[in-house]
């Protein structure tokens, strides 16, 4: 429905609220229509994102990082002030003992089980150990084709995945 239409349903039925024991002077009734007609122009603009208010954007929220930390937070990545090997064996083994618990909670073919075997086999690629990556990407592999079938552009990503890996 047009802006038009949203209008003129609101002065429709103001209009027919006249007369149930409520009196409104003629300069008060156009005072209340330019302001929710002035209202509602500032709403629809804010939907299209165009408009901004008048005290300007809010301000950050104080779990959201300043441009600064996160500028800083990338320059030490890329210094090698980042994660570790041994962060990551840290990681991995502790992706591993977690597969347990979650064959016992989901089942051994659960989609958590899938996506935590997918993660250690990225972890391992990105460290250089691409025979346990291919093992951890093929049991992914498995247990996902199960949830997602074996069309989904996922599966095919992580076949290719695995056979790029030598």
């Amino acid at each position: 429905m047009s802006r038009i239409g949203y209008i003129s349903l609101l002065v429709l039925f103001l209009t027919s609220c006249g007369g149930g024991g409520v009196t409104i002077t003629e300069s008060k009734t156009v005072e209340y229509f330019s302001n929710a007609f002035s209202k509602s122009k500032k709403w629809f603009r804010s939907t299209d994102g165009d408009y901004i208010s008048e005290e300007g954007p809010p301000p950050p929220s104080s779990f959201q990082p300043t441009e600064r930390q996160v500028l800083q937070s990338r320059s030490k990545q890329k210094s090698g002030e980042g994660m570790t090997k041994s962060d990551y064996l840290r990681g991995i083994k502790r992706l591993e003992s977690t597969i347990p618990e979650l064959e016992k909670k989901y089942g051994k073919d659960n989609k958590e089980v899938g996506e935590t075997y997918h993660t250690i086999g990225s972890m391992y690629l990105e460290q250089g150990f691409p025979r346990e990556a291919k093992s951890a990407f093929e049991k992914s592999l498995k247990i996902l084709s199960k949830w997602l079938g074996s069309e989904h552009p996922r599966i095919w990503k992580l076949k290719d995945r695995i056979k790029k890996i030598k």
